[in-house]
């Protein structure tokens, strides 16, 4: 049951972590540090789902081990070349902060936000369905035991 909390925990984070950039405001300071922030806890995630996935002993975890082991890595991908057009951005706008919201609207960001988006949705619900599986097959074995 550790691993699951653990990605929970990852995923769920990686995507909560926007919050207080988005409320802070629209710049590319802002933007790049949840980006900066964001991949290295999703990185740890794909990891903790391979090995999640090897590990599984009945079908719904290892279809969800399998969901995880592919959305992860695609948002992974996604967010990293959403970083880098953001960098690239900053770099345009002279390295001068600025309020960037036409990123979302156009361009390299916006078609990889459009893949990002959905791969860590899917993935916060799967890890979601995967920890609730994971406490009712062990209250199971625990019953089963008693």
């Amino acid at each position: 049951m550790k691993r699951p909390l653990l990605l929970l925990a990852l995923v769920w984070a990686s995507f909560l972590v926007f919050l207080p950039f988005a409320a802070a405001g629209d710049t590319s300071l802002l933007h790049i540090s949840a980006h900066v922030i964001q991949l290295p806890m999703l990185i740890f995630a794909v990891l903790a789902a391979w090995r999640f996935r090897a590990t599984a002993t009945t079908r719904t975890p290892r279809v969800l081990g399998w969901v995880l082991s592919v959305t992860l890595p695609l948002a992974v991908v996604a967010i990293s070349v959403e970083l880098i057009s953001a960098l690239v951005r900053l770099g345009q706008d002279g390295w001068v902060n600025r309020a960037t919201p036409d990123i979302w609207e156009t361009g390299v960001h916006y078609w990889a936000a459009s893949l990002a988006v959905p791969a860590l949705m899917l993935s916060m619900l799967a890890v979601l369905v995967l920890v609730l599986t994971s406490a009712v097959q062990g209250r199971r074995r625990l019953e089963s035991v008693t």
